[in-house]
C-alpha cells in the first residue's frame, strides 16, 4: 500500500460540505466499483485536555468532530487508486493557551490488518484564527491499494478517523464527548 498526503487545507470558519461522490454513485442503483470508505466507530470525536486529572469544561484544550469526507477512485488491471478529503471542525477549549489545535488522523484498510502498513496516521496543527474559537480544515489523502488475484475494489474496506490515545477512546466510548466545548467570552 501506498498512502500520502495529497493536500492539507485549513478552512475559513464557515461551513463547507462535502458529499461523498465518485465510487460508484450515490443513488443507490449504480453498483460500487470503489472500496467502502467509513468513519470508525468512537474515532469520529476528539477531546483533549491539559495534562492533569481535570476532565470538565474549563479543562477541555481542544474538542474535534470529523465531520464528512469525499473521495474518488480509479480501478486499474491490479490496484485501485483512492483520492479522500477529509474534513474536520474544531473548538478551541478554554484550557488552550496556544491557539493552536494538534490531533492526528488515521486512514486504514482493514483487509491489511494487523500489518502496520495498511494503515497511515497523518499528523495535523491546525491555527486558529484571531478572535476565533472554531475552525474547519480539510486534508487530502491518496491511497493506492494492490489488489491481490480475484479480488476486485469492492472488496476493501477503507476506515477512517482520529488517532486516539486509550484515554480518549474510552471517554469517546461512554458518551463524554457528546457535547461541544463551552464557548469562550
Amino acid at each position: 500500500m501506498l498512502f500520502r498526503r495529497r493536500v492539507a487545507l485549513p478552512l475559513a470558519a464557515i461551513a463547507v460540505s462535502l458529499a461523498v461522490h465518485g465510487c460508484g454513485g450515490d443513488d443507490g442503483r449504480a453498483e460500487r466499483i470503489c472500496p467502502r470508505v467509513e468513519i470508525l466507530e468512537y474515532a469520529d470525536r476528539l477531546t483533549e485536555f491539559r495534562p492533569g486529572q481535570g476532565r470538565d469544561a474549563t479543562d477541555v484544550v481542544v474538542q474535534g468532530r470529523l465531520v464528512n469526507f469525499a473521495g474518488e477512485c480509479n480501478v486499474e488491471k491490479d490496484s485501485v487508486e483512492v483520492d479522500l478529503v477529509v474534513e474536520f471542525s474544531l473548538d478551541r477549549g478554554p484550557a488552550n493557551r496556544t491557539g493552536k489545535a494538534r490531533f492526528a488522523h488515521f486512514v486504514a484498510i482493514q483487509e491489511f490488518h494487523p500489518d502496520p502498513a495498511g494503515k497511515r496516521v497523518f499528523p495535523v496543527e491546525v491555527a486558529f484564527e484571531a478572535g476565533r474559537d472554531r475552525a474547519l480544515f480539510r486534508d487530502g489523502v491518496a491511497i493506492s491499494i494492490p489488489l491481490a488475484d480475484g479480488r476486485s475494489a469492492r472488496d476493501y474496506n477503507v476506515f477512517i478517523g482520529f488517532q486516539l490515545d486509550r484515554g480518549q477512546l474510552d471517554y469517546n466510548r461512554s458518551g463524554g464527548s457528546r457535547a461541544p466545548a463551552p464557548a469562550r467570552g
